[in-house]
């Protein structure tokens, strides 16, 4: 009886370190799924752009907390101009952080645009269209940043 003993405590830890081990995959490895949660919790989510889409290009958009200065129109106009032929999918008010260089938060309008495919440049398989992602400050209604990604 003795030996069972000293078997069960063996396997004991040998399944605590591959628990220990688990756990600590889930947490901190990137392609994990708790940790992708965990990195994007607290974080709001604009149409077609998913927190990694942001994170990849430095943006981190939070749930605004101030009063706009400029209208969400003004923005709306913005992004069009800057995206010639592009239609405005959704706008926001957020707080913007450049991840990138750790400035502060800056209270701003998210604009996402898209384009329709045309008949000239049609989708390939798995292939998705063209968006933008345009922030306006809220503040004083100047572009901060406007991303194309797979632009026609």
């Amino acid at each position: 009886m003795r030996w069972l003993s000293r078997h069960q405590t063996i396997v004991f830890l040998v399944v605590l370190a591959g628990v220990i081990w688990g756990a600590l995959w889930l947490v901190y490895d990137y392609r994990s799924p708790v940790n992708q949660y965990l990195r994007a919790f607290g974080s709001v989510q604009i149409d077609d752009w998913s927190y990694n889409d942001l994170d990849a290009i430095c943006i981190r958009l939070e749930p605004a907390n101030g009063t706009p200065v400029a209208a969400a129109d003004a923005a709306g106009q913005m992004a069009a101009k800057a995206n010639p032929g592009g239609y405005v999918r959704e706008i926001l008010l957020v707080s913007f952080h450049d991840t990138c260089s750790g400035a502060s938060p800056l209270l701003a309008w998210a604009v996402a645009v898209s384009w329709a495919p045309t008949a000239d440049t049609p989708l390939g398989a798995g292939e998705s269209p063209p968006r933008a992602i345009v922030l306006v400050d809220a503040k004083t209604g100047s572009l901060i940043v406007s991303h194309v990604d797979g632009k026609p």
